[in-house]
């Protein structure tokens, strides 16, 4: 069975958000945010009004004393569907997009699923890094 295309709106996002494990609010008209059940907090940003024309989310992670740009630039050189930088404070960041051109309600759940999953390994490697197990 082929499933359907969505054409979604914010309101038609939250509830499609609605999942086992994950906990959704809306805090701005373009601005969810989302707890899962790892811990993990995340931003889902939307662009576009009706329909949404893509999807972001994104991560920040704190308290990591020895990060540097060549530790993002190696995690973008080997993740391809994840980037990440550091912010102004030199906080690593972690983001991935998704375009909403001709998707269906599977792939939009994927998509942030996948998200704490990405995110947990993320939070792995900064972890190596810090504690000198990885240059």
């Amino acid at each position: 069975m082929e499933s359907e295309v969505l054409s979604l709106n914010a309101e038609t996002l939250r509830l499609l958000l609605e999942l086992p494990g994950i906990q959704v609010e809306r805090v701005e008209e373009d601005l969810f945010s989302i707890t899962y059940s790892s811990g993990l907090k995340a931003r889902l940003i939307t662009y576009g009004d009706d329909p949404l024309r893509s999807l972001q989310l994104r991560a920040g992670f704190s308290g990591f004393t020895k990060i540097e740009l060549k530790h993002m630039n190696q995690w973008n050189k080997r993740y391809r569907f994840s980037k990440c930088y550091l912010d102004d404070d030199g906080d690593p960041l972690l983001e991935t997009d998704l375009e909403l051109t001709g998707v269906t309600r599977e792939t939009v759940v994927k998509f942030v699923q996948n998200f704490d999953d990405q995110s947990n390994l993320f939070f792995s490697y900064l972890r190596m890094i810090d504690a000198g197990l990885m240059e």
